[in-house]
């Protein structure tokens, strides 16, 4: 799906249900990613699936509280935080 039809649902998804609600969903969406990851790190057989899915669903909740917040909130703290990466990666290049 391409990015403006995915704005579109975060947007519909918004306005049925309300950025505070979609705040709580992200939460639990978080959480069964954490579980998720640990499942990875344990090497069990279904996990790769298990962390597929909650990927996906975390990557949904926050395109749509980006959507709420404004993406300008969001963009520029990405774009400090990714310099700061992109700085530490020149840094041990050098040594």
């Amino acid at each position: 799906m391409y990015r403006k039809d995915r704005r579109e649902i975060y947007k519909k998804a918004l306005t049925e249900w309300g950025g505070e609600e979609q705040m709580k969903i992200l939460q639990e969406e978080c959480a069964e990613l954490i579980t998720a990851v640990f499942h990875y790190g344990r090497k069990r057989p279904e996990c790769l699936l298990g962390l597929r899915e909650e990927l996906a669903d975390v990557y949904i909740m926050v395109g749509q509280i980006i959507e709420y917040l404004g993406s300008n909130f969001v963009e520029e703290m990405v774009d400090f935080k990714l310099n700061r990466v992109r700085e530490e990666l020149d840094e041990n290049k050098r040594d």
